[in-house]
């Protein structure tokens, strides 16, 4: 019993340690050069993926998977990705414009779809590629790293990949869902029930 309290302990506060990331990317100052920023908005990413990552296996060990920060997990995922964006914006490394018109956009989309997981998700993938694409150009090592750190979670854990992204297309509205299950379907991904 006390295992299991201090395993939901632990998960929550990886699931609130993102919240922190998120601070610290958006505290981030100009670094002088933009690969020194590339390489602290990727560190950052890389910690807070692997907290999202450890903290659901954790809250699953324990067999408590609720709770109202659990509830905030998806949150903290999204303000992370976009803190990481905002890091970039503010350094130049993107367009500035570009990044407020994207932030609009995407926070408009989500009220009129009323926080639709799969239209919220369906935005959050370029912010949560953006480091992944930046180092490739500014920081050439830290994109391997990225690249082999997303190859052994792949590895480790497909069941769970596969998971997430069930939890996306059942959010899809009936047509799209069919339609994008066809086509999973004939990639070899097969639906593997509720992620949560």
């Amino acid at each position: 019993m006390y295992a299991a309290s201090s395993l939901k302990v632990l998960a929550d506060a990886l699931t609130l340690s993102r919240g922190v990331i998120a601070i610290l990317l958006l505290r981030a100052r100009d670094f002088g050069d933009p690969a020194n920023v590339v390489r602290f908005v990727v560190l950052l990413t890389l910690l807070g993926w692997t907290t999202d990552v450890c903290d659901g296996n954790l809250a699953r060990a324990s067999g408590r998977t609720g709770g109202r920060i659990a509830s905030a997990d998806f949150a903290m995922d999204i303000l992370m990705m976009w803190s990481g964006g905002y890091a970039f914006a503010r350094a130049g490394i993107i367009p500035s414009a570009t990044f407020i018109g994207y932030s609009v956009l995407m926070a408009v989309a989500a009220l009129f779809s009323r926080f639709n997981r799969a239209v919220v998700l369906g935005f959050c993938a370029p912010l949560s590629g953006l480091p992944l694409v930046v180092s490739y150009v500014y920081a050439p090592r830290y994109f391997v790293i990225f690249a082999l750190w997303i190859a052994i979670v792949l590895v480790a854990d497909w069941k769970r990949f596969t998971q997430v992204v069930d939890s996306f297309v059942d959010a899809l509205p009936d047509p799209e869902r069919r339609f994008i299950r066809g086509i999973l379907g004939h990639l070899g991904f097969h639906h593997t029930g509720p992620s949560r």
